[in-house]
């Protein structure tokens, strides 16, 4: 796995990061056994975050990508791999320690209506993590609330309305509040503009990026849309069918795709000038089923580059470039 931080230790780290969810169970899987079958939603994933910077994981729907982000908050537990914060195995980790970590490790949800209860208020929304956690006293607590409605554009007479009251940009800002209660290091923001009109999507990335830069946080993006990440994150990594394809810096990435899937995205993303789009090769066919993914390369059978050994070979993450590794047989000879 490549270093892009001159040497530095990575804040979280992916370790062969696997999930899977049977489709049968009691009689039926046991009569089954070894041909019980599951869906492979995220498969042998490592990857490093760095503290300060964002990633961004990238693909289409199915692909895995909110699988993993809920395994690296430990909000289920892997079939395999584990996940090292600050050196640690977050899925070894005991009460008092688990706790500590939860709340240097915070979400952001794609539906901020459905994440926020309708039944509390704003304020008390955005106090229930500083209750949780007995943080100072109910006055100071209460003074939090407002720093941060203030923090994030709402103002403190808005702590008195509930989630149906407020606009989905508003109600996503609630969202973002809460997920800062803590002080947290980590933020993974799932889909968090996808609900969003396209001025308000401008207006919650510019606050997120403000936000980073005065809180020094460090953000997992999780987003299906390559164009919202150009000019957010640092680094990229790509997922298809619970695996990563190409993992890159985002400047490089944009400057030159490698993967045949990832160039798909790029033939996705919309141009103000139509004469600067690349004609990438368009895919084949339909994405296959992730209960039953192809041999091989899972997207050989779409890949308009496709080769004879795609089929059969298992392409590794290789290195093609200072910090872009790319999993494909064009790059590297992969393994059986």
């Amino acid at each position: 796995m490549s270093s892009t931080t001159n040497g530095a230790q990575p804040l979280l780290r992916a370790v062969g990061l696997s999930k899977h969810f049977p489709l049968e169970s009691g009689l039926l899987a046991r009569l089954r056994g070894a041909g019980a079958r599951t869906i492979k939603a995220v498969e042998a994933v490592s990857l490093d975050v760095y503290a300060g910077q964002t990633l961004a994981i990238v693909g289409e729907s199915g692909s895995g990508k909110s699988t993993l982000g809920r395994l690296l908050l430990r909000l289920m537990q892997p079939t395999t791999g584990q996940v090292l914060y600050q050196g640690e195995n977050i899925f070894s980790m005991k009460r008092a320690r688990l706790r500590a970590f939860r709340r240097q490790a915070q979400i952001i949800l794609q539906d901020p209506y459905g994440s926020l209860n309708p039944r509390m208020r704003v304020g008390r929304i955005i106090r229930e993590p500083l209750d949780i956690y007995r943080e100072s006293t109910p006055a100071e607590r209460d003074k939090r609330v407002d720093e941060l409605l203030e923090r994030v554009g709402l103002n403190s007479a808005q702590a008195r309305a509930y989630p149906s009251e407020l606009s989905g940009g508003q109600r996503q800002r609630v969202g973002i509040a809460a997920a800062l209660a803590l002080s947290p290091q980590i933020i993974i923001a799932d889909e968090p503009t996808s609900s969003l009109d396209v001025s308000v999507q401008a207006q919650t990335l510019n606050l997120l990026a403000e936000l980073q830069q005065d809180f020094n946080l460090t953000y997992i993006f999780i987003t299906h849309d390559l164009g919202v990440v150009q000019h957010f994150s640092d680094r990229v990594a790509v997922m298809y069918l619970g695996k990563i394809v190409e993992e890159a810096p985002t400047d490089a990435l944009f400057a030159a795709p490698q993967h045949p899937y990832t160039q798909v995205l790029f033939s996705a993303i919309p141009l103000p000038d139509p004469s600067r789009r690349v004609n990438w090769d368009l895919p084949k066919g339909e994405p296959p089923s992730p209960l039953d993914p192809p041999s091989g390369c899972h997207f050989h059978p779409r890949c308009p580059k496709v080769m004879t050994e795609c089929s059969a070979i298992v392409p590794e993450l290789e290195e093609t470039a200072p910090g872009q590794r790319v999993a494909c047989l064009l790059y590297g000879d992969g393994e059986n």
